[in-house]
């Protein structure tokens, strides 16, 4: 089932930018391309940021 362009909804994205929570769309070019280079939070990725940051402290002791 296909669904046409008109009848779609427009999803709004918001950023948190300079302590306010705005929409992306309002972004001028600059802050567009900070918001694109950021890294998003993953658990697995902290995870491994830990262990990673365990075997570095044991090799400095």
């Amino acid at each position: 089932m296909t669904t046409n362009e008109a009848q779609r909804t427009p999803c709004e994205v918001f950023s948190r930018s300079m302590g306010f929570i705005r929409p992306t769309k309002n972004f001028n070019i600059g802050k567009y391309s900070e918001f694109c280079e950021r890294k998003t939070f993953t658990e697995a990725n902290s995870l491994t940021a830990g262990a990673r940051h365990e075997e570095l402290m044991k090799k400095a002791a």
